[in-house]
């Protein structure tokens, strides 16, 4: 489906209220988008790259678990 409009995307869909925030992290110089779980720990959700190799490595993978606090 495609959407045309001039509104933002936001405005559009809203965020659901308890849905959490997304942070950009850079982890090992790849840009990741991360979301913090309830026990403090951070998920990667995303990887952000232009390398198709970067994908196959297992320590960018969705639902890795990073132990860092970020900046």
């Amino acid at each position: 489906m495609i959407l045309y409009t001039p509104l933002a995307l936001e405005d559009i869909f809203p965020p659901s209220p308890n849905e959490p925030a997304v942070i950009a992290v850079t982890l090992a110089g790849r840009l990741c988008l991360a979301r913090q779980e309830a026990d403090g720990c951070w998920v990667i959700e995303r990887l952000l790259s232009t390398d198709p190799a970067d994908y196959l490595d297992a320590r960018f993978q969705p639902h890795t678990v990073l132990h860092l606090t970020p900046e």
